[in-house]
């Protein structure tokens, strides 16, 4: 059974530290504490920069502090390259050893056979 995480792991990571709401965000570079309570609210998604802040200032990888919105991003990332791979079969010219084509379904192949927990199948 899959385990449904958190959105992010901002606060958990806060508290943990014993730092304050002002002090994070003076640390990442915030205009003041409402902009990191409403991250850590999941009212709003940082920028890239204030995420790779607070991986650095945590010491926790980005993926982890944004892991249900990781797994959510993941999912829907791997929805649409098993869309786009029947597409692109389709457009497989065979008589062609040079298609642009073939070289983008074999990389979307082997990305999706990569994947933990891949299935080729759908899910029902």
């Amino acid at each position: 059974m899959a385990t449904n995480r958190l959105n992010n792991y901002l606060r958990t990571h806060r508290k943990h530290s014993g730092l304050s709401q002002s002090e994070v965000s003076f640390l990442v570079r915030l205009k003041n504490k409402t902009e990191l309570s409403r991250y850590e609210r999941n009212v709003r998604v940082p920028s890239l920069r204030t995420a790779l802040a607070c991986q650095e200032l945590y010491g926790v990888a980005v993926s982890e502090l944004f892991a249900g919105l990781n797994d959510s991003v993941a999912s829907d990332t791997r929805g649409r390259m098993k869309r786009l791979q029947p597409r692109l079969q389709a457009k497989v010219d065979p008589k062609s050893t040079g298609n642009r084509i073939i070289q983008k379904f074999q990389w979307i192949s082997h990305r999706l056979l990569a994947m933990p927990n891949f299935k080729l199948v759908p899910q029902l």
